[in-house]
């Protein structure tokens, strides 16, 4: 599912806009409990607004938020660092969604852009972690000295 118009138009990127959001919450300084409701929520939305299964983004979602609050601290070390888990974290979430999509008759492990769904999601984001995640952690916490890349 393309999130913006502006990937829809450009084929071969395609990001996943609202897990990567997800993903970078989880290196500010916001409360856990906060990032997971929001995590829950925003896949909730997403379901909402697309064609999925109820329900189906907002686990995923809100699993990503988990797993990247509990390993928050392997990102802390630089740029580099940041988009290499971002673009993990991704994956995992990329992975359950066909998984769990596949168990509910929503995608098939088997379908035609699955393999390609799994690469080219996570690579995107990887790269937009890499370009905007410092960015985005100093604009959230508000403080600029508060978690430096390097």
């Amino acid at each position: 599912m393309t999130q913006t118009t502006l990937f829809g138009r450009i084929r071969f990127i395609a990001p996943d806009l609202v897990m990567l959001f997800v993903i970078l919450l989880a290196l500010t300084r916001i409360r856990p409990e906060l990032i997971l409701g929001t995590a829950f929520l925003s896949g909730l939305l997403v379901d909402l607004l697309g064609s999925s299964l109820l329900g189906l983004r907002a686990i995923v979602f809100t699993t990503v938020a988990y797993v990247a609050l509990r390993t928050r601290e392997r990102a802390e070390i630089g740029r580099f660092a940041v988009a290499l888990w971002a673009g993990i974290l991704t994956l995992i979430g990329v992975v359950l969604l066909v998984l769990i999509g596949t168990l509910f008759g929503q995608t098939s492990l088997l379908g035609a852009n699955v393999a390609s769904r799994l690469l080219v999601v996570p690579l995107a984001n990887l790269l937009l972690a890499g370009l905007a995640g410092p960015l985005f952690v100093r604009l959230v916490d508000g403080d600029t000295t508060a978690f430096r890349f390097s």
